[in-house]
């Protein structure tokens, strides 16, 4: 009999046959059962019932602690991301991360939707906007163009020229602020068979151009996956004075959530803050002149003669055709996810210490991560497998759809009344349903004077909640992929892997005389592809730090490791 559909009065029946039958092995002929057998089994059948509904709970449950004992991406839901953009006419205006925006679903339900990274919104627009590839440079036809250069009426043929061998992606910012491309985004929107332009966009190297029209390793930025899946650029030198650390959260003060990867993310690239020695503007770069001119037309020289920023993304060579791939690139856009703040503070001795947290648990939202859980004393309520050296820490987990909680202890050892408990929630799938043009308003009116809101592009990638075979399998697919260094063709994968300049990567077994004698050490020698480079000695130095932390933090215990890089 299945459990599954096991009911009480099946189980029933099949104890008091099972019960007869053993009786006739010794020879004893039941035809009725004791009234207090009767009840017993009666009771007991229940009682298997009862556990029998409960049984996908309860695997839910372990593989939820599992995956949190083993630090895995948890099984919760995830909020639909959408893309909008902030313009304004007059100063250029901060839009803080966390903003709340609102998107109104097809069923006429408003929604909150909430930014996943701050940036600068100002009169800045992107200029001229040209791809390089198979030696021919042409302009994007999905921008935009100034009044003056669209009269001009440019030519979409290819032009060739001689910029290197790999492909790029060249963009001209023009009107820029006092803080040049300071917190600036780019959001490149995506033809549906360019999958492969996404994932080296994730991956390659942006430049900033110098004020001689060059490329130097000052301008060189490389992007590092942030907050909803959003990619930071980073400078590949940074500055000598090191960066002031951020200030810790204020209990009670909103902070930015903490998202997973959400569809538009990786498509979302936003500049640093730029120092003012590498606010470099340049008229055309090297090399680039003689093609622009001939694709705007050879008296159109005085309208290169301003001044404007100018990138250099560099990609590989095996890209997809660029000019198709890439619809358009939005400045000022940035994503937003639906999600906002639940915050409740929870009375022990009311509500017990197992409260429900998301739609699985019987509330009307669904779990996307706990944020903050603070005692009486505003000491933060730990994870249960995060080790502490104070005994009385309170501690919390989150297991199908509740949030159960181990009181903590005052100084005077007794437990504490009640706690706060903030979470992230979303609508789910919900959210996907808010079109393009569905979330343009500020949740709170007149937030940021000045600024319009448009919004391109419909909400997607939003889930209820992981089911339990997706979560199973992801589970198993994390424990068969740790990240560890086990065998010579491990370290060899890994080191070929980290980077694709990387083109070859040979490990062997050296040994080294130490002062206790000889030892063993994995020697891995790196050969790079040079063109690939903007500024091979200074990325080459970078690329053997990273490279060489990355290695050791995937060996295993007393493993020694020596790390060679040459040009191929």
């Amino acid at each position: 009999m299945p459990y599954q559909s096991a009911s009480a009065i099946e189980i029933d029946r099949k104890l008091r046959d099972d019960f007869r039958r053993r009786l006739r092995d010794f020879g004893v002929s039941a035809e009725t059962t004791d009234p207090v057998l009767a009840v017993l089994f009666r009771t007991f059948a229940q009682q298997l019932e009862t556990l029998y509904s409960e049984t996908g709970r309860i695997r839910l449950a372990l593989l939820d602690e599992l995956i949190a004992g083993l630090g895995i991406e948890k099984r919760m839901a995830r909020p639909a991301q959408t893309v909008v953009r902030f313009l304004t006419a007059s100063d250029p205006q901060t839009i803080d991360a966390g903003t709340e925006l609102v998107g109104e679903a097809q069923s006429g339900e408003r929604l909150t939707f909430t930014t996943d990274a701050a940036l600068l919104s100002s009169g800045a627009r992107i200029a001229v906007a040209a791809t390089y590839q198979d030696g021919a440079l042409r302009v994007m036809p999905g921008i935009e163009l100034p009044e003056a250069l669209q009269a001009r009426r440019p030519s979409l043929d290819p032009v060739r020229v001689n910029l290197g061998p790999n492909p790029a992606i060249y963009l001209a910012v023009e009107n820029l602020p006092p803080a040049h491309l300071s917190q600036h985004s780019f959001f490149f929107e995506l033809g549906p068979d360019a999958y492969g332009i996404q994932q080296a966009l994730e991956s390659e190297t942006w430049c900033i151009f110098g004020n001689d029209g060059d490329l130097a390793a000052a301008g060189i930025l490389r992007p590092k996956r942030a907050n909803a899946g959003t990619m930071n650029l980073k400078f590949l030198v940074s500055d000598a004075a090191p960066a002031a650390a951020p200030a810790p959260a204020v209990p009670g003060e909103p902070d930015v959530p903490n998202l997973p990867a959400g569809f538009y993310g990786s498509r979302l690239f936003l500049m640093p803050v730029i120092p003012p020695a590498r606010r470099q503007l340049c008229r055309i770069p090297r090399g680039m002149e003689a093609p622009l001119l001939k694709i705007f037309g050879r008296d159109a020289g005085p309208l290169f003669s301003q001044p404007r920023a100018w990138l250099r993304i560099s990609l590989p060579k095996s890209v997809p055709a660029l000019h198709s791939g890439i619809s358009t690139i939005w400045m000022h856009a940035m994503t937003a996810s639906n999600v906002e703040c639940s915050n409740q503070t929870i009375y022990f001795d009311q509500q017990g210490t197992s409260i429900p947290i998301s739609r699985e648990g019987g509330t009307p939202w669904f779990l996307v991560a706990p944020l903050s859980v603070f005692g009486e004393a505003h000491k933060p309520y730990l994870s249960e497998f995060e080790p502490a050296v104070d005994k009385g820490a309170g501690r919390f987990a989150v297991r199908n759809g509740r949030i159960e909680l181990q009181p903590g202890k005052r100084a005077d050892g007794s437990l504490e009344a009640y706690v706060n408990a903030r979470a992230w929630v979303t609508s789910g799938a919900l959210g996907n349903s808010v079109g393009p043009g569905q979330t343009e308003s500020f949740l709170k009116p007149g937030l940021l004077r000045g600024v319009r809101i448009t919004n391109p592009a419909s909400a997607a990638g939003g889930t209820d909640s992981e089911q339990y075979d997706e979560a199973q399998s992801r589970f198993a697919e994390a424990l068969l992929s740790r990240g560890r260094i086990v065998t010579h063709a491990d370290l060899e994968t890994m080191a070929r892997s980290f980077d694709r300049r990387i083109v070859r990567a040979d490990v062997t077994a050296r040994l080294k005389r130490t002062e206790k004698g000889l030892q063993r050490f994995q020697l891995v020698t790196c050969r790079l592809d040079r063109d690939a480079f903007i500024d091979p000695e200074s990325e080459m130095r970078v690329l053997r730090n990273d490279l060489d932390r990355f290695l050791r933090s995937r060996f295993l215990y007393d493993t020694e490791l020596a790390l060679e890089l040459e040009w191929n």
